[in-house]
């Protein structure tokens, strides 16, 4: 399946997918758990130069490539002593054009944030001391931009095929999409928990 520019879809089963869902998917990426998303991909689209894979909303965490050579950019939304700030990530390798599989985990009990492509780790960082991932209301992801298009900023649009997606915690796998199973608005979710990803309209 293709994610198209300027069409992204979202993961908010609280929202929409009619009280079914289970597990609590949105909460995976909050920092209270370990957590594990692997995707499966090519990117397509060349510009704007800034392209968002994947971003956790509304306390923002998320993966960008950048360049000709998509190198991939992981930004972090973190807070200490009552404070919140960014941190971004840069790999200093590009993952080119070709399908790749990339996986982005965090090791709670070593408070390490780790994003690899095909076993190769190109990003790392460990949280310093009295510092957490911030969290937000309900969270939920979208998949090929920044931000909600009605909201008119921070969207980075991307495009990219995408043929494999599985979300879990605590070795708990809450998400399992092939993107062969699904309508022209939704992505099903493999496992019994009714996770639905959704086009956003």
């Amino acid at each position: 399946m293709v994610i198209k520019e300027g069409e992204p879809w979202l993961l908010w089963p609280s929202m929409v997918s009619y009280g079914l869902n289970k597990g609590n998917i949105g909460n995976t990426f909050e920092g209270e758990y370990s957590f594990c998303l692997e995707m499966t991909f090519r990117a397509l689209s060349k510009e704007p130069s800034k392209r968002t894979l994947f971003a956790k909303l509304p306390s923002y965490m998320g993966i960008d490539i950048e360049g000709e050579d998509n190198r991939l950019l992981l930004i972090l939304n973190l807070r200490k002593d009552k404070e919140t700030y960014y941190e971004y990530l840069m790999s200093e390798i590009g993952i080119g054009w070709d399908l790749k599989t990339l996986i982005f985990s965090y090791d709670k009990e070593q408070r390490v944030l780790k994003v690899t492509i095909d076993e190769n780790t190109l990003i790392k960082y460990k949280l310093k001391e009295g510092e957490e991932l911030n969290r937000g209301d309900d969270p939920h992801v979208i998949f090929g931009a920044g931000n909600f298009p009605h909201n008119g900023f921070n969207l980075n649009y991307c495009s990219y095929e995408i043929t494999h997606l599985r979300i879990s915690r605590d070795s708990e796998v809450l998400g399992l999409y092939d993107f062969k199973e699904r309508t022209d608005y939704k992505i099903y979710d493999f496992t019994k928990n009714c996770n639905f990803i959704h086009k956003i309209l």
